[in-house]
């Protein structure tokens, strides 16, 4: 009896000698997969409370940099559809611009199909510019400005009527459904602008609201407590196409008015594409009726139909504007990368704090990754050794047992 007391006590004092070595072990498999050298405060207070400051200075630099690597994205996408926007206008191979003077020199536009063929080009060209203005990045619209979930533009053209209609839809901060705002392209008096379909004024007053939202970002630079000096990093689609900034439709004195943005998208890719459209469709009017002036007016209530001579003049005004629309569309171009080496310029210094922070954690609170390999083996050796051993303590109480 005295004999399986003693073989007890033994097996109870062996048994915590190898939870003790797989405590042990486990901790250095741990030191392995987190690279942490101390577990708990109690190991090294100092170190540990030092290394959880690191910490949460490192999760901070983590959550701007994604946030601006969002932001940087976003803005990359908006120069990609601008830029493409002003090469299919004036600047690139195959443009508009190219296509327009083609069909003014007077062999080219002595059939009426030729003519319709330049027509066609445009008007693709055209809603291929509005398809860019629709480009998202991941979910969303990067043109639409605090509006993220709306298509913002949609475009019709009616060859029968003459009649071209853009759309634009922004659905504001609270309400259920999406604002629509109709602009038809007219010649009044010679000249065109996009008038906005607006009877009682109200379209107007929130048209002006969407052109003024922000979406300033602290990237580093300026103070949150000074909005102006953060960067916009929403840029709205109307703002792209009238080239009327969110700061200057807020500030501007005297304030911009309803015919102020009308003419300004007249003149904009869009809408100097329609003028184009709008007046090969007379001319091709003129042709069909065996080069005679049509009577009466279309739905604008300019003439339906127009002679070669004021097709040059109105083509040739035209093809001048776009050299314009594509400079303006130039400098919108250049804004965004100014914004985007701004945001590069912090996300590569957040960068460096990352780096810095790693190194300062790894002296501080970080395991040796070799010398904690050779930890876990020693203990590994250990925990296998003790386990061996186990089996000849449990075969001898055993049998001093049963005996």
């Amino acid at each position: 009896m005295a004999m399986r007391v003693t073989n007890t006590a033994i097996y109870r004092q062996y048994t915590s000698s190898v939870n003790d070595v797989h405590s042990q072990l486990n901790k250095s498999m741990n030191k392995i997969s987190s690279g942490k050298a101390y577990e708990s405060a109690a190991e090294n207070p100092l170190a540990y409370y030092s290394g959880q400051r690191m910490d949460t200075q490192y999760q901070d630099v983590l959550s701007k940099k994604q946030l601006l690597e969002d932001v940087d994205k976003r803005l990359y996408q908006q120069e990609q559809a601008i830029r493409t926007i002003q090469s299919t206008l004036a600047t690139g191979q195959d443009n508009a611009a190219s296509k327009v003077s083609y069909i003014l020199n007077t062999p080219n536009n002595e059939i009426s199909t030729n003519v319709g063929t330049i027509r066609d080009d445009l008007i693709q060209k055209q809603q291929s510019m509005i398809n860019n203005l629709n480009g998202k990045y991941e979910s969303f619209y990067v043109f639409g400005g605090n509006d993220l979930s709306t298509t913002p533009f949609a475009l019709t053209y009616d060859s029968t009527n003459n009649k071209m209609v853009m759309t634009y839809s922004h659905k504001f901060s609270g309400d259920d459904e999406a604002t629509e705002f109709k602009f038809q392209l007219k010649e009044e008096n010679g000249e065109y602008t996009f008038k906005l379909d607006d009877p009682d004024g109200k379209q107007w007053d929130k048209l002006k609201l969407a052109m003024e939202e922000q979406g300033r970002v602290d990237v580093g630079y300026g103070s949150i407590h000074d909005t102006k000096t953060l960067i916009d990093t929403y840029t709205g689609g109307m703002n792209v196409l009238t080239n009327i900034s969110s700061d200057s439709m807020r500030t501007k004195t005297p304030a911009y008015e309803k015919e102020d943005v009308e003419k300004a998208l007249a003149n904009s890719a869009i809408g100097i594409l329609g003028q184009g459209i709008i007046t090969m469709n007379k001319y091709m009017t003129y042709l069909d009726n065996g080069r005679t002036t049509a009577v009466g007016n279309d739905e604008t209530g300019s003439a339906s139909a127009i002679d070669k001579e004021e097709f040059h003049k109105k083509l040739g005004g035209v093809l001048d504007q776009m050299q314009t629309s594509s400079d303006l569309l130039g400098r919108t171009y250049s804004d965004l990368g100014n914004k985007s080496n701004q945001l590069e310029n912090t996300l590569t210094r957040l960068e460096d704090d990352k780096l810095n922070l790693e190194t300062q954690y790894q002296e501080k609170l970080g395991a040796d990754p070799y010398e904690a390999i050779v930890e876990m083996f020693s203990y590994q050796r250990s925990y296998t050794a003790a386990l061996q051993v186990s089996s000849k303590i449990m075969g001898i109480s055993l049998f001093d047992f049963m005996r």
